[in-house]
């Protein structure tokens, strides 16, 4: 490709990418007043959300889960699918994006002249991160493995990888993910849980990763979360960048942290959020982006019956959130 050929698929990348954060501010703002929680419910498990805004609307991944509890360990019932909606009313278009065997999608960048959709394969082993590409956000590449030296961590003792999360800072691509090992209680008791690690790139083939967390993790387990950590999600608020993550495993519930940098993060403590029916057993994996003078998050939510749903809450700040109002019982 030439020099001008190049100018000019630059600019209309750049074009579409800048036309593709923008919707109808008035319009959004009204029908997300008028919502209520859960905004989608399927006959599948719904997991893990991650939301591209485009001009048109909201392109919506996630894992699909589409078998009973008992089948949870059977590859062949996971899914990365992707669902189109406009206003989180209507969702139409909904497809798998991966083969069988995959999970976690995390944030949707723009990396170098293609589109980038991180997850990890689930729940065959090794469970390991992989990432699809595109330049269209239409059709996806095969998942090809990224970052494989995670796996061996010292603190990943069980030797897999999970929850990749892409934050784009000016050249650099962050990659927030999850180990997993275990700590013994004061009972003598060994208790498995999941580790937070950190890496970084600035090539954009992605096959150089600066490992920032090679010893030790970094958020681990806590007398608070004694089964660690997972679903983190990290945007810029102001001065400093937000990560809100899902905290512990079996009370499972959201927690924040700050930066100035991206690197040192200073740990807020757990995020209040009134509990609705459909997140009644717990809730987690969240998802955060900017939509008109707000922030806006989707969530996942487990029932008393173990389905699990999605709802939406949203905040000023990116700290304080409101969830909006329930559905009424049926």
């Amino acid at each position: 490709m030439n020099v001008m050929k190049r100018w000019v698929f630059f600019l209309l990348t750049t074009a579409w990418f800048v036309g593709a954060t923008r919707v109808d501010s008035v319009a959004a703002t009204t029908v997300f007043a008028s919502l209520r929680n859960p905004v989608w419910i399927s006959h599948d498990n719904l997991r893990d959300p991650s939301v591209l805004k485009t001009t048109n609307g909201y392109c919506l991944f996630y894992s699909r889960f589409s078998a009973v509890q008992s089948e949870w360990g059977n590859p062949t019932n996971w899914h990365i699918a992707e669902v189109f909606t406009p206003d989180f009313v209507t969702f139409t278009n909904d497809r798998d994006v991966s083969p069988a065997g995959c999970a976690s999608p995390g944030d949707v960048v723009f990396w170098h002249g293609r589109w980038l959709l991180p997850y990890q394969t689930y729940p065959a082993k090794p469970t390991q991160l992989v990432l699809a590409e595109s330049t269209n956000l239409e059709t996806w590449s095969a998942p090809k493995p990224f970052l494989a030296a995670t796996l061996n961590l010292p603190w990943n003792t069980l030797h897999r990888v999970i929850d990749p999360s892409f934050v784009v800072d000016g050249d650099t691509l962050h990659c927030f993910f999850v180990g997993s090992g275990y700590r013994t209680n004061e009972k003598g008791i060994a208790i498995r849980g999941n580790l937070m690690g950190h890496a970084l790139t600035r090539d954009p083939q992605l096959q150089k990763w600066e490992i920032l967390t090679p010893d030790q993790p970094l958020i681990g387990f806590s007398e608070r979360a004694p089964d660690g950590v997972e679903n983190t999600m990290v945007f810029r608020t102001g001065d400093h960048w937000t990560m809100i993550y899902s905290e512990g495993l079996g009370a499972q519930h959201l927690a924040l942290a700050t930066s100035p940098d991206l690197i040192k993060w200073t740990l807020k403590g757990p995020i209040e959020i009134p509990r609705q029916t459909w997140m009644a057993h717990r809730y987690g994996a969240p998802y955060v982006w900017r939509d008109d003078t707000e922030w806006r998050m989707i969530l996942m939510g487990e029932d008393k019956n173990f389905r699990t749903t999605f709802g939406l809450l949203h905040s000023s700040d990116g700290a304080a959130w409101n969830i909006l109002p329930e559905r009424d019982a049926r």
